[in-house]
């Protein structure tokens, strides 16, 4: 019954992830922007608790450590990227998840014991492939200089995670 369980989490998962890739690469909007970063952001950090709670695999532990500190990091970029100027009139990022994300963190910590560390790099690799469309859109076609910025060196940083992420997931 888990095993069936787990799977439908990561078909569901794998949807929603596909669906907001391919939202985030037509973001050009800052609102739009500051509202999906700042939410990968808590995402991660969130998934990445998680995931030290509950893995007994080191180098998913060592992954979602890294996570926690560069997303962190992302984190304070963008606030003090909010905090100039240049974005006067942007939206302020939400205090909350959206209920995708949210799902996939519910989806994690039901996963089972055998399964937890796949559900993990799973839901990593959609959620950086989302997050490297989102910051190469808007690093491309975004509608603020200040926050292209943030997007342009952000993206390095991203696509380093997904290379590392889908190299772990293969680990497993």
């Amino acid at each position: 019954m888990a095993e069936m369980k787990d799977m439908v989490n990561k078909v569901t998962d794998a949807i929603g992830g596909t669906m907001a890739k391919l939202g985030a690469a037509s973001t050009t909007s800052a609102d739009g922007f500051v509202e999906q970063a700042a939410i990968g952001d808590a995402y991660e950090i969130a998934a990445a608790g998680i995931a030290l709670r509950r893995s007994r695999n080191d180098a998913v532990r060592t992954t979602a450590a890294r996570m926690i500190s560069d997303h962190t990091t992302s984190r304070h970029h963008l606030q003090a990227a909010l905090e100039m100027n240049e974005t006067r009139g942007v939206a302020l990022p939400p205090d909350r998840l959206d209920t995708r994300r949210e799902t996939m963190l519910e989806h994690l910590a039901e996963a089972s014991e055998d399964s937890f560390d796949r559900t993990y790099a799973d839901q990593q690799v959609l959620a950086h492939e989302e997050t490297a469309s989102l910051m190469r859109s808007y690093a491309e076609g975004g509608d603020n200089p200040q926050l292209r910025s943030v997007a342009l060196c952000t993206l390095p940083v991203v696509e380093r995670h997904l290379a590392h992420v889908k190299h772990l997931r293969a680990q497993l």
